[in-house]
């Protein structure tokens, strides 16, 4: 929805063309998120502000550091294999990529040894990975990085934790819905920020 919207920031509108929210009339020119897993939850986005019916828990509020993606400060990612730093990198919020994407050079690194059984067995076992963005960390617990699929009453699972060969001119970790379930998300393009919730 990013880039059919115009959610995100002109310097990357194709033909540069005007972004929606900068045309939008609306002195609160925010949006959030609330996305889900489970059937019964429907995930839907509103448009200006947050759900205050929700009742969410605020948990921090980051500015961005460059108007392109809603790129954040990103410090590093702690797994099972220990810290990695991320210095160089941002943190590209992006509704549009349902994973969390990065280059191999640190993503490999962060998940090797998860192994995600096909057919879910033993995931309960599988380690926390943190992301931590402008000092704040947030959490990942294997139900939210491993991506249950439903297909004719069968049920696989996947790593919601991807790498790729991403040249060295792509300084981001695209950091998808994997991450934005457990945190709801408020993007502020009036004061160029990104706030996460939790439920």
């Amino acid at each position: 929805m990013d880039g059919i919207l115009g959610l995100a920031y002109p310097t990357i509108s194709v033909d540069r063309l005007p972004v929606f929210m900068d045309q939008v009339d609306l002195s609160d020119r925010s949006f959030a998120f609330y996305l889900h897993n489970e059937q019964d939850a429907a995930s839907y986005m509103t448009m200006p502000g947050i759900d205050e019916s929700l009742g969410l828990e605020k948990i921090y509020t980051h500015d961005v550091v460059q108007k392109t993606y809603w790129n954040l400060n990103i410090n590093s990612m702690t797994g099972p294999n220990g810290t990695i730093d991320t210095t160089g990198y941002m943190a590209a919020i992006d509704s549009g990529t349902s994973l969390i994407v990065g280059s191999s050079t640190i993503i490999d690194p962060l998940i090797e040894g998860i192994d995600v059984n096909m057919f879910c067995r033993g995931i309960e076992d599988l380690p926390d990975i943190t992301f931590t963005i402008d000092g704040i960390d947030y959490l990942l617990t294997y139900q939210d990085y491993v991506v249950q699929v439903e297909q004719e009453g069968i049920t696989q699972c996947v790593m919601g934790i991807a790498s790729a060969n991403l040249g060295d001119d792509f300084p981001y970790i695209i950091v998808g819905d994997v991450f934005m379930r457990p945190y709801p998300t408020h993007f502020d393009k009036t004061n160029n920020t990104v706030t996460f919730y939790k439920y």
